[in-house]
């Protein structure tokens, strides 16, 4: 089942990359974390699932009378990394620009909960972090055997 949420999960990012201002952002996975550029020269967004949990089973009738389900529930981390010739008031701006790209391209209203962190300071990459940390709830279903 990860496979298939992994795959969710990528779609809905491929959507948000498409969305406005979020075009000129470089999208990266978080690991290894030696790929983040160095020096950042435009907004990155490193994306890491956190993790999956099952979060409830149901069978027939709850979803329809032959299928059996899972609900996922998926912690979703994306760092955005300022450049370095911005300032903290950009990232923030920034931020607010990608959540609202999340909400619009949830068309599946996977998005449960949306939360940021404070700013930080990456040595590695040597520029100003936030993180934005995104709960998502998958629904799964199969067919019953009857």
């Amino acid at each position: 089942m990860t496979t298939l949420i992994d795959n969710r999960i990528d779609e809905l990012i491929s959507r948000v990359k498409k969305h406005g201002a979020i075009t000129d952002f470089c999208f990266i996975p978080a690991y290894p974390p030696n790929k983040t550029p160095n020096p950042v020269k435009k907004y990155t967004v490193a994306a890491e699932n956190l993790g999956t949990k099952e979060k409830r089973v149901f069978v027939g009738n709850k979803a329809g009378l032959s299928l059996n389900g899972r609900l996922y529930e998926v912690k979703l981390r994306l760092r955005v990394y300022a450049p370095s010739y911005t300032s903290g008031s950009s990232l923030l701006r920034a931020c607010a620009l990608l959540a609202d790209a999340l909400e619009a391209e949830d068309s599946e209203r996977f998005i449960a909960e949306t939360a940021f962190s404070g700013v930080g300071f990456d040595t590695s990459s040597r520029t100003e972090y936030r993180d934005i940390l995104v709960t998502l709830e998958m629904l799964l279903t199969e067919e019953a055997a009857l």
